[in-house]
């Protein structure tokens, strides 16, 4: 299998590193909205889809030709965003307005609906039906139905909780709750936390491994990752990471951390922890969100 390839935000000097996972080369630096911060990208849409809290505002990069094609301004920043399987679908969650936004692939706004304080991290359902939000201020998830915009319920979960992450099934929510240091397991059938996982500090981002059996979790003032058995629920590994790891992602043998303090891409062996590698990125590196792309046909971009 192909290596991935990444498209990075870089909130310091307000672009996207492109990244070629198999070189370990960054091929090219995207000049996008003031302090990127978020990320998604679709294969499905063949893009990138970037928040820029401070313009504030929404950019798309075309994964073919690293190039920027469309944008959109905001009403409010967001940093949370995601994309529906299908790609046709954009998410961005309105962190002052307290609302969850929904545009088209052109970024052409579709919607909104009232969620909670504060929202963060998104997750969208494999079938693109259900939409979770992550309210930091409120301490909970916002379920809501993509048809129609309508909030459906909201779930409890630790203190400030940010990023979330499906797993691979569909049957779970993993929230990373960022002042209480763990990680909520949310059963959707359930619709209620089942168990916490205390992890290390400030838990900023989540990835899950191919078959949902692990989860990886970076914690950010303890510049380590936390590797969760999902059979037992409970942390199996803690590894050593560069420091002030924020962004986290998963492909086959390898972990995929954005350190925002050492502005590099680190990869490390998934069963062992073990440094592979690293890209130097541009400054204060965040890859909040989906950041790798594992379509191998993509042309080099050129600078």
């Amino acid at each position: 299998m192909a290596a991935p390839w990444a498209f990075v935000t870089n909130q310091g000097s307000n672009d996207v590193s492109i990244v070629d996972g198999e070189r370990l080369a960054e091929t090219a630096r995207v000049p996008v909205g003031p302090s990127p911060a978020g990320v998604s990208v679709s294969d499905a849409a063949g893009r990138a889809y970037v928040s820029n809290p401070d313009g504030p505002s929404l950019s798309a990069i075309d994964l073919a030709s690293g190039r920027v094609v469309a944008e959109t301004p905001l009403p409010g920043a967001a940093v949370g965003i995601a994309t529906s399987p299908d790609g046709r679908r954009v998410y961005a969650a309105d962190w002052y307005a307290h609302r969850l936004r929904a545009f088209d692939a052109e970024l052409v706004p579709l919607g909104s609906v009232a969620v909670g304080r504060a929202p963060a991290g998104i997750a969208v359902s494999a079938d693109g039906g259900r939409i979770y939000v992550a309210n930091r201020d409120d301490n909970d998830i916002t379920v809501v139905a993509a048809d129609g915009l309508q909030a459906l319920a909201r779930i409890g979960v630790g203190e400030h909780p940010f990023a979330l992450a499906l797993t691979p099934d569909g049957r779970r929510l993993l929230a990373a709750n960022v002042v209480s240091n763990d990680v909520s397991v949310i059963d959707l059938a359930q619709a209620r936390e089942i168990a916490r996982v205390a992890v290390g500090t400030a838990p900023y981002g989540i990835a899950f491994d191919g078959d949902g059996a692990r989860a990886f979790v970076t914690n950010q003032h303890a510049d380590s990752l936390s590797v969760i058995d999902m059979s037992r629920l409970a942390v199996s590994a803690t590894w050593p990471t560069a420091e002030y790891p924020e962004g986290i992602a998963w492909s086959p043998r390898r972990v995929w951390v954005v350190s925002w303090m050492e502005e590099r891409l680190q990869v490390l062996d998934d069963r062992s922890g073990e440094p592979l590698g690293s890209v130097d990125l541009g400054t204060n590196p965040r890859g909040f969100g989906n950041f790798l792309s594992l379509d191998a046909r993509r042309p080099e971009p050129t600078r």
